[in-house]
């Protein structure tokens, strides 16, 4: 009712029920609806948009979505490329978002490092922008002012072990966190299949004590094997992890 002569916005719209299926191809078929403990229907003018990250054809044919109501809001498609597929966007979306978070929550947030904004721009985000404003609203709260360093930063990627996908170790204090190098390392090792000390040093402008010792605390943790000796040394993801 509140939509009428407006539009209205259907999230996720492969999730419905088949019960609510059938409710949303009538109102589309009669432009009609009857209000909860209304007797009657109404005529509504509404535009609907529906969105899904669903393929729908898929669910068609799989029988969880119903052909008719298929037919009845395919009349425009718009595909939305996924976030990792426009990265040009995130350094906007970022500062939106930390706009936002700073207005809502009362917070005095600066900026990004230009550490942590690669990291921003760099992630594979398979959550897309939802996982986008999970991130930064999360960093933004837990530092409350300033600006946000990379470490500030917690992901979660399905395709490493639960154990470095959440940044903590399992030693004797489970709350110590990777440091943005430590992980930065395992990225490395998981798109490369092998990290060198040099490499490290590179890549995350730090000293050369400070990346062998880096590295030696993922070997430490089980996370990394060391292999080779000398300048020939490099590090491999450890077996099983």
């Amino acid at each position: 009712m509140l939509a009428d002569g407006g539009t209205l916005f259907m999230d996720e719209v492969a999730d419905l029920s088949a019960e609510a299926q059938v409710m949303l191809l009538r109102f589309l078929q009669e432009g009609e609806v009857r209000p909860v403990g209304a007797a009657r229907t109404r005529r509504v003018d509404v535009r609907v948009i529906a969105a899904t990250h669903r393929d729908l054809d898929a669910a068609v044919d799989a029988g969880a979505f119903r052909e008719d109501l298929y037919y009845r809001i395919r009349r425009v498609v718009v595909g939305v490329p996924a976030l990792r597929d426009r990265r040009e966007d995130i350094p906007f979306l970022v500062e939106h978002l930390r706009g936002r978070a700073n207005q809502r929550y009362g917070l005095a947030i600066e900026g990004w490092t230009p550490q942590a904004r690669s990291l921003l721009v760099h992630h594979t985000w398979r959550g897309n922008v939802r996982e986008l404003e999970a991130v930064v609203e999360q960093a933004m709260i837990l530092q409350g002012r300033g600006v946000i360093g990379p470490d500030a930063l917690e992901f979660r990627d399905a395709r490493l072990p639960a154990r470095i996908a959440s940044g903590r170790s399992t030693d004797a204090d489970p709350r110590r966190r990777l440091t943005w190098s430590e992980r930065e390392a395992l990225r490395m090792v998981e798109q490369r299949q092998e990290v060198r000390r040099q490499e490290l040093m590179a890549r995350c402008q730090v000293s050369r004590d400070r990346a062998r010792r880096e590295l030696t605390h993922l070997v430490d943790l089980g996370w990394l094997e060391r292999v080779g000796r000398g300048r020939a040394v490099r590090y491999i993801a450890a077996a099983g992890s």
